[in-house]
């Protein structure tokens, strides 16, 4: 059973801010904090100069091991923003077993003696500080120049599922005698299976185990002096032989001018505003206008179905919960309302689905709460029939305003009334065919496209990509009863806006039948019903109703990368007809600027905005803020991948 990962907080030290009272170990140097992490990390890893030398739209990627109160980070990003181009990027993976409370991280960031350049970039860090999920928590910085991808996990579990290489090693934490679970061959291994050849690393401890372990893996070892009073320190450089990374896709090498998106829904705007936050141009196409498919219903609920077990798509869906407060804050309340969430346990077999799932989850933030029948009702404000789950972080959303929103960014620019015909290689990238309302043809030159039209993305993807339709209606009723927050359980009931409340939605699989029909509005007010104990709704209640298509996959995982090339993938994996457990030795060929983001189903306005930024990192060739483990369980071959297997293919 694969189990959902697991973190202790930092045990800070009540008279000091700066030490660990469960390592007995400071977090800094308690002289020159500032200076020590300039000479030992910074310095030490040239960053100064390789900062200087970065080449346009390039990023160099960073990975710490013990971000402790983040004073390391703090010192490079004002370093990367003193010498870096404006034109180039910043990505820092770090990883913190025992994550400080943003109490105590506040406390200990204030207390230093901070200069102002480095003042405003600990407030920022304190402002966004994530809850205690056992995640990778993505924050950005400096109008999207600097990415955070801070994991909350084990580092030797983070990096021996990595997903992406790292230009320069910070290797802190507390000392080896003090914290040996921290300096271990496997570690060791981890970090040299995600280096190449020109990785350097730095860190402050010249302990044999960590002298021994880092020469066992291929890095070469200098001693310098250290700091502080402290006789040596360790300086390397990687030269042993890197790992092969099969499977994965490389970074777009192209000069990429401007970013083309097909399809508006939540999917195309989460992506082209992610796009935008970082400074490139996206064009928008549209077969309708943006929102007019499923992401044009009234109201979306926002909370995670997870699993028992630590499935990829569980997995997304709780990253993505983790990250709700941080995505949304921009929106308005008329799109956003952070009301919580209740999913209602309407038998017994749920309920023992719930009592299992709040066991196997993490305890040390509840992102579910079990509550009774009564506090249940309590906290919705009306009478329920059942008990279940409190989910703080969920809400509710209007997807179409939501877009509208996204798209509002001034380097996005939204076409309507194209519909794609086809879609053509060239040397140079690719021309897309629309035909127009007027029923004009266009041709459209690209460099990098991503598809993100729900459905109709299978038509020009030549992969097995097992998209279905699921045909969902909604039904407007009266406000006739007053809620707090959104109800869950066979169906959904939304708290009013504007007087109308929003409740739904049928399920029919492979259906893409756009016809209301008048029975899916009585299945959903006998639904609702049977959650909330008050004077039954009727068809008097109804006030109009919506139908939309949804996409998913075969195995309800979104379908998020970099497209494949399919007939030279069967050629090269032909083995897995025979070995399922097969690895290729060379690198797999994948079509240059050919994305799909597709297969949200029903959960698209949760996991949107982390797909988005997966996307986004795999294209600008940065270090994934997902294990290689999820990435390829969302990978658009993985279809092809399981045909093979099965000699379907």
């Amino acid at each position: 059973m694969r189990r959902y990962p697991r973190i202790s907080p930092a045990e800070i030290d009540a008279s000091d801010a700066h030490r660990s009272s469960a390592f007995n170990d400071y977090y800094f140097s308690i002289y020159d904090p500032i200076a020590e992490r300039q000479t030992i990390f910074i310095e030490g890893n040239h960053l100064p100069e390789r900062f200087q030398s970065l080449k346009p739209n390039q990023t160099i990627r960073i990975g710490e091991t013990g971000f402790g109160t983040g004073l390391t980070f703090l010192v490079a990003c004002e370093q990367f923003l003193r010498y870096a181009p404006d034109n180039t990027r910043l990505q820092w993976v770090s990883t913190e077993r025992y994550p400080m409370v943003q109490t105590d991280i506040i406390k200990a960031l204030r207390v230093l003696p901070l200069p102002s350049e480095l003042r405003q970039l600990a407030d920022d860090l304190c402002r966004c500080w994530p809850d205690l999920i056992p995640t990778c928590h993505r924050r950005l910085f400096s109008n999207g120049r600097i990415t955070l991808d801070l994991h909350f996990r084990d580092s030797t579990e983070v990096l021996s599922d990595l997903s992406g290489v790292i230009d320069a090693w910070c290797l802190d934490g507390f000392s080896p005698d003090r914290n040996p679970e921290s300096w271990t061959p496997e570690l060791f291994q981890a970090i040299a299976n995600h280096s190449h050849n020109e990785t350097t690393l730095s860190t402050f401890s010249a302990a044999r185990v960590v002298r021994d372990g880092l020469s066992s893996v291929g890095f070469t070892l200098s001693k310098v002096p250290g700091f502080g009073g402290k006789r040596e320190r360790l300086l390397a450089q990687f030269n042993g032989p890197q790992k092969p990374q099969v499977w994965a896709p490389k970074r777009h090498h192209r000069e990429t001018g401007c970013i083309t998106i097909i399809g508006g829904g939540l999917a195309g705007a989460w992506t082209a505003h992610a796009f935008a936050t970082r400074g490139f141009s996206v064009i928008v196409f549209e077969k309708h206008t943006p929102a007019s498919g499923a992401s044009g219903n009234p109201q979306g609920i926002t909370y995670a179905k997870l699993s028992i077990e630590a499935t990829p798509n569980s997995l997304i869906q709780l990253q993505a919960l983790a990250h709700v407060s941080t995505w949304f804050q921009m929106f308005p309340d008329t799109v956003w309302q952070h009301t919580g969430v209740l999913l209602l346990a309407q038998n017994q077999k749920e309920q023992t689905h719930q009592d299992k799932l709040v066991e196997a989850l993490p305890s040390v933030h509840p992102l579910l709460v079990p509550v009774s029948q009564t506090e249940a009702s309590i906290l919705c404000g009306q009478e329920l029939r059942y008990g279940g789950l409190h989910i703080p972080a969920g809400g509710w959303l209007n997807p179409k305003k939501c877009v509208k929103t996204l798209l509002e960014h001034p380097r996005i620019e939204v076409r309507p009334y194209h519909q794609i015909q086809s879609v053509e290689s060239t040397n140079h990238g690719s021309i897309i065919r629309f035909t127009t309302v007027d029923g004009q043809e266009t041709r459209y030159p690209c460099d990098l496209v991503i598809w993100a039209n729900a459905l109709e993305a299978r038509q020009f993807i030549r992969l097995p990509l097992p998209l279905k339709p699921i045909r969902g209606q909604v039904t407007e009723i009266k406000e006739t009863v007053a809620l707090n927050m959104p109800i869950c359980g066979d169906a959904y009931v939304a708290p009013a806006w504007n007087g109308v409340m929003t409740c739904g939605a049928t399920y029919t699989p492979n259906s893409d039948d756009l016809t209301a029909h008048h029975e899916d509005d009585q299945t959903n007010i006998d639904a609702i019903n049977r959650l909330v104990d008050h004077p039954a709704w009727s068809a008097s209640d109804i006030l109009g109703h919506r139908v939309s298509i949804r996409t998913a996959t075969s195995d309800y995982a979104p379908v998020i990368g970099q497209i494949a090339t399919s007939d030279e993938w069967v050629k090269s994996l032909e083995r897995l007809r025979h070995d399922a457990s097969f690895e290729p030795e060379d690198a797999l060929p994948f079509i240059s600027g050919r994305y799909v983001l597709a297969g949200l189903g029903s959960r698209g306005t949760l996991t949107a905005p982390m797909a988005a930024e997966i996307l986004v990192s795999q294209v600008l060739g940065e270090v994934l803020p997902i294990s290689e483990q999820v990435r390829h369980a969302l990978a658009p071959d993985r279809f092809l991948r399981r045909d093979l297997i099965r000699n379907l293919s």
